[in-house]
C-alpha cells in the first residue's frame, strides 16, 4: 500500500490525506527511521497542493518529533488499508505487477508462495520491486 501511494503520489502529484499519513509513518517512526524531512521535501516537490507551512507542520507532526504524544499511533502499511480495501483495488491500480495476485497476497506479496506468484506473473524480489 506504501508503495502504491508512493506511485500515486508521482504519477498525479495527490494523495489522500491517510496515505499521507500511513507513509509518513512508514518512512519515520513504523519502519524505515528516516529524519521527516526527507519524507517533506519529497512530498514539496511532488505534491499539486503543496503548502510548505502545513506539509512541513504534517510531518513533523507525524512524526512525532514534536507536538504530538500519542507516538504509539501509528498506521499499519498493511493491516490499516486492508479494512478499507479488502480486494486491493488501490494497490492493482497502482502496481500493475501486483495485478495478477489473489487478494490474500496483495497486501503482502513476499508471503505468497512462488507458485502463486509464478500464476500471478511476478517474482517478488526479480519482477517486484525494482
Amino acid at each position: 500500500w506504501i508503495d502504491a501511494c508512493m506511485k500515486q503520489l508521482e504519477q498525479e502529484g495527490w494523495i489522500h490525506h491517510l496515505g499521507r499519513h500511513a507513509v509518513a509513518c512508514f518512512l519515520t517512526r513504523g519502519d524505515l527511521w528516516q529524519n521527516w524531512e526527507k519524507g517533506a521535501n519529497h512530498f514539496e516537490s511532488h505534491l499539486l497542493d503543496a503548502d510548505y507551512a502545513l506539509n512541513g507542520f504534517n510531518w513533523l507532526w507525524l512524526s512525532c518529533s514534536g507536538f504530538f504524544y500519542q507516538y504509539f499511533r501509528c498506521y499499519s502499511p498493511i493491516a490499516f488499508q486492508k479494512q478499507n480495501d479488502p480486494t486491493g483495488a488501490y494497490i492493482r491500480k497502482y502496481i500493475p505487477e501486483l495485478r495478477e495476485l489473489p487478494a490474500k497476497y496483495i497486501y503482502e506479496p513476499w508471503t505468497a508462495p512462488a507458485s502463486v506468484q509464478s500464476k500471478a506473473g511476478v517474482l517478488i524480489g526479480k519482477d517486484y520491486p525494482k
